[in-house]
């Protein structure tokens, strides 16, 4: 039983949109603003940071195309270094990274709803974060194409409400332009340009790449998922520089610095004291749309990991009647459970974040690799302004990652560490897979599957 296309280039798109617009954009404005006291750097750093985003999406659309299948950086990882790099990947994903966002998501949740609903104490908070978990596993787990619609939905609903906000408050009259005319003159050091501020926001573009992660079950993926990364960038890129262009009209540079509940305050003087509702439901919707992709998403990764034969076989069987993989998603949802209970597990998640960014890197340098190594593979689409493109993106996720282990080495050996504890069990899949060859069986992830891919 294989995966069915049941997404077109709107979902992937949506998908894309949806998990990475979250609750960043409305609270790292004040941060911006006391690093760059200068309205046209504040909002021009959400271009060049979008740009460099850009390099990345297009970085990875060509990688899509040449693998229009689910496992997103595994793959390419995989193909460029050998299959010890994805498992590795795939390793740390599955028991941190994926069920560990997933926790943290539903955990931000619920404190947003909480404030219609009303303080249920620690404890009822971590067992609505748990039913929000199951919520949306189940949702996953009764079929994709569910899963795309309650995905349009989410996205949709947050975008419609940002847009309301975005037209409604640049035509309020309630602002003022002269906002963008104050601050700071001069250049701001490079320190500052490049330094927190710009990590703050590519951390706040980060998500951009989950279609890569199902082209399995994207319709005409060579086309639609290299579309997908690009056009879902594309239209973050001009809402986060709407929104931010919104919060300088509302409020002056000066103002904005330590602000964290910047698109509440901003709704408050553009349109109305109830618009803080709005902005607070936009939010929600933006959380369960990045939740509802990286279930999804994740346990893709799981898949085609098991799929190789690196992962246990359950992990690749697709369920008979709605067609997901099951059995993946029901250990995901268990292991965020576990962590939403365990109130340390986010110091592992935040240590893993320089292995995420390393994992990023090392798949925008498996694009320069595979044109070299293997220049007659198909590629429908190539990367425009190549080698330059990857390049840039290459050195500006390298800079962010040096910034982030030199703020804390500790952290980010222990996520190396973390990553590295898989290597054993690489080491067993692959005994395990020569002593099944001598006996005869032939295992997808040594034999066929591998060899098809050198011939690709």
């Amino acid at each position: 039983m294989s995966f069915k296309r049941k997404l077109n280039l709107f979902d992937a798109t949506m998908l894309v949109v949806g998990n990475v617009v979250g609750a960043g954009i409305f609270t790292t404005a004040g941060f911006l603003a006391g690093e760059l006291n200068n309205p046209w750097f504040f909002a021009g750093i959400w271009i060049i940071g979008g740009l460099l985003t850009l390099c990345g999406a297009l970085t990875y659309a060509e990688m899509t195309s040449m693998f229009p299948r689910s496992g997103g950086d595994y793959l390419y990882l995989k193909a460029a270094y050998g299959p010890w790099a994805g498992f590795l990947l795939g390793w740390i994903c599955f028991w941190i990274i994926n069920p560990g966002s997933i926790a943290v998501l539903s955990i931000g949740l619920v404190k947003y709803l909480t404030g219609f609903l009303g303080h249920p104490g620690v404890l009822g908070e971590k067992l609505m974060a748990v039913v929000v978990v199951l919520l949306f596993s189940t949702v996953n787990y009764r079929g994709v194409r569910l899963t795309g619609t309650s995905q349009n939905f989410w996205t949709m609903g947050s975008l419609a409400i940002l847009l309301f906000f975005i037209i409604g408050g640049l035509v309020s009259g309630k602002g003022n332009w002269g906002h963008f005319a104050g601050g700071e003159t001069g250049l701001p050091p490079m320190s500052k340009l490049l330094g927190p501020a710009m990590i703050a926001v590519i951390f706040s573009y980060s998500g951009w790449f989950v279609t890569a992660y199902i082209g399995d079950e994207v319709k005409r993926p060579e086309r639609n998922l290299p579309l997908s990364l690009t056009l879902g960038t594309i239209i973050v890129i001009v809402l986060y520089v709407a929104i931010n262009a919104v919060y300088l009209y509302a409020i002056p540079i000066e103002s904005l610095k330590g602000v964290v509940n910047v698109g509440q305050v901003a709704g408050e003087r553009l349109m109305s004291s109830g618009f803080v509702q709005a902005v607070t439901i936009a939010i929600i919707f933006a959380i369960a749309a990045s939740i509802n992709a990286t279930v999804l998403a994740g346990a893709r990764l799981s898949y085609a990991i098991a799929k190789d034969g690196f992962f246990l076989s359950c992990f690749e069987k697709l369920h008979t009647q709605h067609g997901t993989p099951h059995v993946a998603l029901l250990i995901q949802a268990g292991l965020a459970c576990l962590y939403i209970a365990v109130d340390t597990f986010e110091s592992l998640l935040s240590a893993v974040v320089f292995i995420m960014l390393l994992s990023s890197i090392g798949s925008g340098m498996a694009h320069l690799i595979l044109r070299r190594r293997k220049p007659l593979l198909e590629r429908p689409y190539r990367t425009r302004g190549y080698p330059f493109v990857p390049v840039l993106f290459i050195v500006a996720y390298s800079y962010i990652a040096v910034q982030i282990f030199l703020s804390s080495p500790a952290r980010s050996v222990l996520g190396v560490a973390i990553t590295v504890s898989g290597v054993p069990f690489y080491l067993y899949a692959i005994y395990r897979g020569n002593e099944n060859a001598t006996k005869g069986v032939l295992l997808p992830h040594l034999l066929d599957r591998r060899s098809s891919d050198e011939e690709r």
